[in-house]
């Protein structure tokens, strides 16, 4: 009597990338470009809908204070006149672009929960799939989770809150004062738009420093590029200068409502009763609503690689090198000079990482 055979069929391996870029912002992208170049088998895993995503979200008004020139990413300029200063929305499509240009492997919708390591390969979990990889890089950029401070006490509920993240245009606000807490480029271009119609008060740790946006016919870009000072590493005598200093807000709209006392300066807050805010020179003022330009703090829980991330909550590493073996990071502020954070120092990082690269 014949057996019946049976066929054993093999089991299908996972794919594993060399390399797996976390996030397709300006960072990621960049990193993209000389992955490409590579020829690199590698995948981009990005949270958002669309590339760009998060230009989309910003406040309506928003305009970058680098003209055109400063604002392009390797390989693929962005065509705008010179003289131009980018509005969010440009930048959100030439992003879109710059990704259909290279035609960048990036997977939308998949934002990564879980990160891990073991015997040598790195394990990626988003909601819907896994991914494997030899190498990671994290450029999911310091923009992450909205901070507002605490204090012993809270605005009253009708005290409309938004963080600037969530701001979009004066419309969103009631009558009555309005408290802007946090004086960088964001804070100071949220509370010149609001005061044309709203009583607005700034509260700040320290008297903001301005600078304009041309010298002598040219781009403080331009001279901070030919100068160097835009390159300056956080460890150089210009970097440890410029990190003790508060950060510069560039044009002098904001600066010029202050002298005329039009946006009255306001010191740190204390604390609130109601719709009342105290400050710390004793004084106190009632406000309808409060702007929290306040920044961002990193959230990196989805990073379970012991020896990461420092105790914290930042990453740990040198100009994007982790001491993890194949994990980098990019676009960090400071990461490797003061440009790192802004779309034209994410060539040179992306760059110097890609050269990392086993």
């Amino acid at each position: 009597m014949k057996t019946q055979s049976t066929t054993v069929l093999p089991v299908a391996q996972p794919h594993v990338y060399e390399v797996i870029v976390i996030g397709a912002g300006q960072a990621g992208l960049a990193m993209g470009y000389y992955l490409h170049l590579q020829r690199r088998d590698f995948l981009m895993l990005e949270a958002a809908p669309q590339v760009g995503q998060s230009w989309r979200e910003r406040y309506d008004s928003l305009q970058l204070f680098t003209p055109a020139p400063y604002c392009h990413l390797p390989g693929f300029p962005l065509l705008l006149p010179r003289k131009h200063y980018p509005t969010k929305d440009e930048i959100a499509r030439y992003l879109q672009q710059y990704a259909q240009q290279f035609r960048l492997p990036v997977e939308l919708g998949q934002p990564v929960v879980s990160l891990t390591k073991k015997e040598g390969l790195f394990y990626l979990q988003t909601p819907s799939a896994h991914y494997l990889a030899q190498q990671v890089v994290v450029a999911t950029g310091p923009f992450q989770t909205p901070f507002i401070p605490t204090y012993a006490t809270a605005p009253a509920p009708e005290v409309v809150q938004l963080h600037s993240s969530r701001y979009r245009n004066p419309g969103q606000l009631p009558p009555g004062n309005v408290l802007v807490v946090g004086a960088g480029n964001s804070g100071a271009q949220i509370a010149v738009e609001l005061a044309k119609d709203h009583a607005v008060h700034l509260s700040v740790k320290r008297k903001p420093r301005f600078s304009s946006l041309r010298m002598l016919g040219r781009s403080v870009f331009w001279w901070a590029t030919v100068t160097g000072a835009l390159y300056a590493s956080p460890t150089s005598r210009v970097g440890k200068k410029l990190l003790r200093k508060a950060d510069v807000i560039y044009g002098r709209e904001l600066e010029q409502l202050l002298r005329e006392k039009v946006i009255p300066l306001r010191p740190e807050i204390t604390g609130f009763h109601g719709q009342q805010v105290f400050f710390n020179d004793g004084t106190s003022t009632q406000f309808s609503s409060i702007i929290w330009a306040t920044g961002f703090q990193p959230d990196y829980r989805w990073l379970q690689i012991a020896g990461a991330i420092t105790a914290d909550g930042n990453p740990l590493h040198e100009q994007g090198l982790s001491p993890v073996p194949g994990l980098f990071y990019l676009g960090l502020s400071w990461q490797r000079s003061r440009s790192s954070a802004l779309l034209l120092g994410a060539a040179r990082d992306a760059q110097f990482i890609a050269r990392k690269l086993l």
